[in-house]
């Protein structure tokens, strides 16, 4: 075993370990902390200021900007804040539903009154969770470069109180996606180098509920499904250098379609309905394309910015279908969405940089009827600022921080709490959402 191929297996061990940890509230879904390094600029013109070895992610193209062999971990430590209250939910059902539900059919005839829905007035659905990444590249040839990515592209992590007022919507959602992507790179001449990859993607998801029990209605049923699953994919990019101090780039990563299976378990409901089926579901995760741009002013300033967008109007509707026969469905009706940003990088010394950058990310979440608890996603501010110290010209050590402004926002959804019989029980959910978060990274880089 030579010396290079000992450096991979080491660092495939610690990022193999990392990519097991827990997922981290996204934009939407989507999760553009893939880097610690970029954390600290707001992720502005992408892998191009060749300052860490996340090309192997954002833009393979990129690896062509550097020679020799990297290895990279990095993690980002997520808090969020989602502070919800309750702006008048209610539960609309009938006085006499006991009789409907005792009686023949069309004996009896349903009496509705519109009731406040009980439960806690006031949670905090937001976690704190962990997203990592590892990297590792290398050079083939003179013109060629290799690059490994692990990563986690799309995840969520929500959780209330099982007696909060929206318990019938959601009480825990969690999706970890982990991302294998080998990629090339190539230099065709001077000014334009192309690179693509093929990505292995597998989804874990837990959501969980109240189930109102029509018998005893002070008394909810709890529901959890719990599936997994892969999916495959590919990247491409390409980078054009206009001179040395000025270089543009774009990519694309393929959306990607995941067939999930697993099982839904119920507890302390209605007799009959209570234990474990199997669940499955399809989910398409979105493509995305980002261009990216970046100026180097002088020997200690630069500057960069970029554009993401998400084919997030793929993501029509939630539907799970279970074995007994039963199918959950919740239309999302989600809108393509773009993120903007912009940075600045100062070197100090050859042994500190210093960087800051501002981000816009746009909420895919069209209006209030399509906000769910789940993913109570808005528009967003991002504010960021890091550092890399560099002891030796071999090692580089990030910290970046970033701190999260999300637009006020609401929901107004009404669900059927009796799947056998729509529109006899429904419970609307309206709340208000007040958001923040902190974003803490270190990352580690190593040049052999």
């Amino acid at each position: 075993m030579n010396q290079y191929q000992r450096y991979l297996l080491s660092f495939l061990g610690f990022a193999g370990v990392l990519a097991t940890t827990s997922p981290a509230h996204a934009s939407g879904l989507q999760i553009t902390e893939q880097s610690v390094t970029s954390l600290g600029r707001a992720f502005a013109g992408g892998s191009l200021p060749n300052d860490d070895a996340s090309a192997a992610y954002f833009n393979p193209a990129d690896m062509m900007l550097s020679k020799g062999a990297q290895a990279q971990a990095g993690m980002t430590f997520i808090g969020i804040i989602i502070d919800v209250s309750n702006a008048g939910s209610t539960l609309r059902l009938p006085a006499n539903l006991g009789e409907l539900l005792t009686r023949p059919p069309g004996t009896v005839i349903p009496v509705f009154v519109t009731l406040p829905t009980s439960g806690l007035a006031y949670d905090d659905g937001g976690t704190d969770n962990v997203a990592p990444n590892g990297y590792y590249i290398m050079d083939i040839n003179d013109r060629m470069r290799f690059g490994l990515s692990i990563t986690t592209p799309f995840a969520v992590s929500t959780s209330y109180s099982r007696g909060w007022v929206g318990r019938y919507h959601a009480v825990d959602s969690e999706l970890l996606t982990m991302d294998i992507n080998p990629s090339i790179a190539y230099r065709i001449n001077d000014q334009l180098s192309i690179g693509g990859g093929i990505s292995a993607q597998y989804a874990d998801a837990t959501l969980s509920q109240a189930l109102f029990n029509p018998l005893a209605p002070n008394n909810d049923g709890y529901a959890k499904v719990e599936a997994d699953g892969w999916g495959f994919g590919y990247n491409l990019g390409s980078t054009y250098e206009l001179d040395s101090n000025t270089r543009f780039g774009i990519s694309y990563r393929s959306r990607i379609k995941h067939s999930v299976e697993g099982d839904r378990t119920i507890t302390n409901f209605i007799s009959d309905r209570n234990g474990e089926v199997g669940a499955k579901a399809k989910v398409t995760l979105p493509d995305w394309v980002g261009l990216n741009a970046y100026r180097r002013i002088n020997d200690q300033w630069a500057v960069m910015g970029g554009v993401r967008w998400t084919n997030w109007s793929l993501f029509k509707e939630l539907k799970i279908d279970f074995a007994d026969g039963a199918q959950s469905l919740t239309e999302e009706n989600w809108e393509d969405s773009w993120a903007f940003n912009v940075g600045v990088s100062y070197d100090y010394t050859p042994e500190w940089t210093f960087r800051a950058g501002y981000q816009y990310d746009q909420t895919p979440v069209p209006s209030a009827e399509f906000r769910t608890p789940r993913i109570p996603d808005s528009d967003r501010n991002a504010f960021a600022f890091g550092l890399s110290y560099r002891p030796n010209p071999q090692l580089s050590v990030d910290f970046s921080y970033m701190y999260l402004v999300f637009k006020d926002s609401s929901t107004d959804n009404t669900i059927d709490l009796l799947s056998t019989a729509p529109g006899l029980a429904t419970d609307t959910l309206r709340v208000d959402y007040d958001s923040s978060g902190h974003l803490l990274g270190l990352q580690a880089s190593y040049r052999f």
